[in-house]
């Protein structure tokens, strides 16, 4: 009688708790990921669109590519120097990285008397444009969740960008403030199903209007916060219920306005934050009241905090001519890479490359089975932070670096280590005469 073979064991996955969600800029640090070897993942604790999408991305690792061949790394990087070497107008770009990685990029572009912008800085800038213009008063996620008594969410509803913002941050009792409750405004802006399944247990305003009209709206509310009287319909809300939030604002003990600047369809939306900023600015005259812009997807606030603590000047800043030159306009990436000869896009987060003219010499950092419009000069596949590597990457509202832990190995150098290895391969500089 033949003897029965022994049944292997069915390997079980691996189960990863808290991790760090590096994406989308909230910081949401209580995941559970289940790894099925070789290097598949998936989030098992949240239906969190982004979390889910991100985490799921782990194709298997591929080699560097020169011009579309195949290449060990160490070819791969000695033919990026040798590009940027000859450059005369280079821009280092997308920056979706850590913040060792964001270093290592600036590091470089400072080598080459590049011009450094993050690809997702339009958002940002709406936002830092009124911040340097007039300054303003802003809160935290932290006193968000612990103080607020009245959320005002003025545009579209920033989950979309930000999709558990209000399951972690506004739904959840806070913690300073009695009675332990708050409420929550939507202006010009209709929240999503999942936003209101996540405020089930708060009560919700809607006030309906022209989302590009939301800065008409805060300057309405300003007004009848000053003099009562002078209340006035704007953007198709009525006059009643301006009227109405703007006593509501009087009596808050700690009342938030909230944007997501990037959602803003308005040509001048930097206007439109303008008009929050000094309605909060107005408020204060009452009560306390704190502005919260939100940013964040693809590190994009931790980039913009390396580049101003290393030069003293955020992004969209040009590194030649031996001083930090900051111009907005002028360094934008989309922009200067009109007139750029060579760039380096970085985007270690997300397999996304934009198309870039023929003629510009074009060096990408990605993960692989990234799509390309065209193929690079070079491509050197990277490993994604909080994925392939321990990673800090900065909140939405800047005051906290959130350390994410590698989950997999897929053999992929992480960013920085590119990025410092190209800076190593390009030629001594010329000793002065």
């Amino acid at each position: 009688m033949a003897s029965e073979r022994p049944t292997p064991p069915v390997a079980r996955p691996v189960v990863h708790r808290d991790v760090v969600c590096p994406f989308c800029g909230l910081g949401c640090d209580d995941l559970t990921v289940e790894e099925e070897p070789p290097s598949t993942l998936a989030v098992r604790s949240t239906d969190c669109p982004v979390a889910r999408e991100r985490f799921s991305r782990t194709p298997p690792a591929e080699a560097p590519r020169v011009a579309g061949v195949s290449v060990p790394l160490a070819e791969a990087v000695d033919a990026a120097a040798a590009v940027l070497a000859a450059a005369q107008a280079p821009l280092v770009a997308g920056l979706g990285t850590d913040v060792n990685g964001a270093r290592a990029a600036l590091s470089l572009a400072e080598r080459l008397g590049a011009a450094v912008d993050h690809a997702l800085s339009d958002g940002l800038y709406r936002n830092l444009a009124v911040l340097q213009r007039t300054g303003w008063i802003a809160t935290t996620l932290a006193e968000l969740r612990n103080r607020c008594d009245l959320l005002v969410v003025a545009g579209p509803d920033p989950a979309a960008l930000h999709p558990r913002l209000f399951e972690r941050w506004v739904a959840p009792a806070p913690a300073f403030q009695t009675p332990p409750s708050r409420e929550v405004v939507f202006l010009c802006g209709a929240p999503l199903d999942s936003t209101l399944a996540a405020l089930s247990n708060l009560p919700v305003t809607i006030l309906p209007g022209d989302p590009a009209r939301v800065g008409d709206v805060a300057a309405a509310l300003a007004a009848a916060l000053a003099e009562p009287s002078r209340a006035a319909g704007a953007a198709g809300i009525a006059a009643e219920d301006i009227a109405a939030l703007a006593e509501r604002l009087r009596k808050a003990r700690y009342a938030v306005v909230a944007w997501a600047a990037a959602a803003f369809a308005s040509p001048h939306a930097d206007l439109t934050v303008e008009r929050l900023v000094q309605l909060v600015r107005d408020a204060n005259r009452h009560t306390r009241c704190a502005g919260l812009p939100l940013a964040g997807h693809d590190n994009v606030v931790g980039v913009n905090q390396v580049c101003t603590w290393r030069f003293g000047v955020p992004l969209r800043t040009s590194l030649a001519g031996g001083a930090p030159l900051h111009d907005p306009h002028r360094f934008a990436w989309a922009r200067y890479a009109a007139v750029a000869d060579a760039v380096v896009w970085v985007s270690a987060f997300r397999p996304e490359v934009p198309a870039f003219p023929a003629e510009r010499t074009l060096i990408v950092l990605a993960p692989p089975g990234t799509a390309l419009a065209d193929e690079p000069a070079v491509f050197i596949p990277v490993g994604t932070p909080g994925i392939d590597h321990a990673a800090h990457v900065f909140r939405s509202d800047t005051v906290v670096a959130l350390r994410a832990r590698g989950l997999i190995d897929r053999g992929l150098p992480d960013a920085a280590t590119v990025l410092k290895a190209i800076a190593a391969a390009l030629p001594e500089e010329a000793p002065a005469c």
